[in-house]
């Protein structure tokens, strides 16, 4: 008898969402769930880390954006960290670029920080990442 019940409440709760998503008559159909599963596609920022700096040093970006860094080395090993978003790249010496993607889901001014000893100025390799809130929905 147990096993009736925990049936017949699973099949109550998925039954109708189902019914809904991919009833045919329901105005919109598939595109708006296609439409739905697609996210924006990042925006993509090219970043050059040398001693002791990140180029650009600051990045903006509005709250909600995605971000796709493309960060590349100009000398040697170096780390990229934004602690607030779990960004932690080490950035190898060369030209191929290492990807960081994430989104900037909180308002604020955030350090970038080095991650990797490259030396004595070490301590002052930093930047700084700026999201502001997005402009309000028109009606």
């Amino acid at each position: 008898m147990v096993l009736r019940r925990a049936r017949r409440y699973s099949a109550c709760w998925v039954l109708p969402c189902a019914l809904y998503v991919w009833s045919p008559g329901h105005a919109g159909g598939g595109a708006a769930l296609s439409a739905a599963q697609t996210p924006p596609e990042p925006r993509v920022i090219e970043v050059v880390v040398r001693r002791f700096a990140f180029e650009p040093s600051e990045i903006q970006v509005m709250e909600g954006e995605r971000v796709r860094l493309v960060v590349r080395s100009a000398d040697g090993p170096h780390g990229l960290e934004i602690k607030q978003f779990r960004v932690s790249k080490e950035i190898p010496r060369g030209k191929d670029p290492v990807i960081v993607e994430f989104t900037a889901d909180a308002v604020g001014r955030f350090p970038i920080l080095c991650s990797v000893y490259c030396g004595d100025g070490h301590d002052d390799m930093k930047g700084a990442l700026v999201v502001t809130a997005g402009a309000p929905a028109q009606p």
